[in-house]
């Protein structure tokens, strides 16, 4: 119960040493995208938990997600019995953020206590994020894209989160990750494990700063229709009617065209299951970042190389 005892006894620190109740059910909210496996991190935390002796559950936050949609993941995890709430996570012990471009579209902190965590994927300095994000919770942050790149050829990033979450508030042991990462992952297990140490080791933490520092912080929401501008009961009301709706908000990637190598086979145009790669005038395609989710398909699929996939800094 090790985990529980460091991070409560970080809970009692941060409240100035003053007693405070134990609250011995630590709640967690994930933030993610489709396809980033914010779910699979939910429940290898889970799996973490059970495999010490304690109790947890884990579920997402169910809607029309796809790939680079937003999404919510919740933990619950207890040390003295079962979990009888099942309802979503709003006033969370601790927050993970997967994806570096949801700190500007939604209020990650939003209910985060003010003795929690809040751990972030980016590439910025701590400096930096802590002006935009820090306050009285424990702020920790790590690049884990560039690790998962590097490590595992992809940019998903659930595994290598788990072991910046598991450093900045030892909420359970490293090595109880083995077991349930190897169940889940197979002959890739080892990768995974790999970039999850990785993160364990290169997550840079931050104390909190003081509790009266205000910081007004405002994240760009996308404004939707009404339920009544919604009748019959469809958006899709018309021909045409869903180009209105900017899904390339929704990616953390984008493909970047190398016209040197392309030799205008049109595969990315054929695979894009969105159908945003467009033809130019000159016979070389390109992708209208107003709709693309950042899916990697088309760089996937050229058999070029042509299309590298960057990471989206804003």
């Amino acid at each position: 119960m090790r985990g529980f005892e460091s991070l409560q006894g970080y809970f009692l620190s941060v409240n100035n040493g003053e007693p405070m109740q134990k609250d011995l059910m630590i709640e967690i909210r994930w933030h993610g995208r489709g396809g980033q496996g914010a779910v699979t991190s939910a429940e290898l935390t889970a799996l973490a938990a059970i495999h010490e002796g304690k109790f947890a559950q884990a579920f997402p936050s169910f809607g029309p997600e796809r790939r680079g949609a937003p999404v919510l993941a919740f933990n619950r995890i207890s040390q003295t019995g079962h979990i009888r709430v099942r309802a979503a996570v709003n006033e969370p012990d601790i927050v993970i953020v997967l994806d570096p471009g949801l700190l500007y579209i939604t209020d990650v902190t939003l209910g985060l206590k003010r003795e929690g965590a809040l751990v972030i994927n980016t590439s910025k300095a701590m400096s930096d994020i802590k002006s935009e994000f820090g306050g009285t919770w424990k702020l920790a942050i790590v690049n884990a894209t560039a690790i998962a790149r590097e490590v595992l050829g992809v940019s998903i990033v659930n595994t290598t989160m788990l072991g910046a979450l598991v450093k900045a508030t030892d909420i359970f042991e490293l090595e109880s990750l083995d077991e349930p990462v190897k169940e889940r992952f197979g002959a890739r297990a080892r990768s995974n494990l790999e970039a999850c140490r990785r993160a364990y080791e290169e997550v840079i933490i931050a104390e909190p700063v003081a509790s009266d520092v205000k910081r007004s912080r405002t994240a760009q929401v996308e404004v939707l229709p009404g339920w009544k501008e919604l009748l019959p009961g469809c958006p899709v009301v018309e021909p045409g009617n869903a180009s209105q709706y900017r899904t390339g908000d929704w990616r953390s990637q984008h493909p970047v065209y190398d016209y040197q190598k392309c030799n205008k086979c049109g595969l990315c145009y054929i695979f894009c299951p969105e159908g945003c790669v467009e033809l130019r005038d000159d016979g070389y395609f390109t992708a209208n970042l107003y709709y693309c989710k950042g899916c990697g398909i088309c760089s996937a699929e050229c058999p070029k190389d042509a299309i590298t996939m960057v990471e989206e800094t804003q």
